[in-house]
């Protein structure tokens, strides 16, 4: 086996960990994140597609969502997808509207 051989053998393990085994990493270190800032009124997503807002955080490996009013389920802390931002309201409209005055291209005279 020759120099060039091993160079070629490293650089394809290299891009391997970096293309493939680094943003695994970051993937799992953000969803840690995500899991260990769960509190109560957090609005969330599960894996399994439930929309819900935790309620309480039983103990380390449970959580409370309510899914409806006064309906609530137990599901694994790691089934937390995602949370949910609420969406901002769209901006209030300035005191100029942009209206026209229908008078102003009146062309009958």
């Amino acid at each position: 086996m020759n120099a060039t051989a091993l160079v070629f053998i490293v650089i394809v393990f290299g891009a391997v960990y970096v293309f493939l085994v680094l943003p695994q990493r970051r993937a799992q270190r953000a969803q840690k994140e995500l899991l260990n800032k769960l509190t109560p009124g957090t609005e969330v997503v599960t894996t399994g597609g439930l929309h819900g807002t935790v309620t309480e955080i039983e103990d380390g490996d449970t959580v409370l969502l309510e899914v409806a009013e006064d309906t609530e389920v137990r599901v694994a802390r790691t089934a937390i997808a995602r949370t949910i931002t609420p969406a901002t309201p769209p901006p209030e409209p300035s005191g100029d509207s942009g209206s026209v005055d229908a008078d102003a291209h009146d062309t009958d005279a």
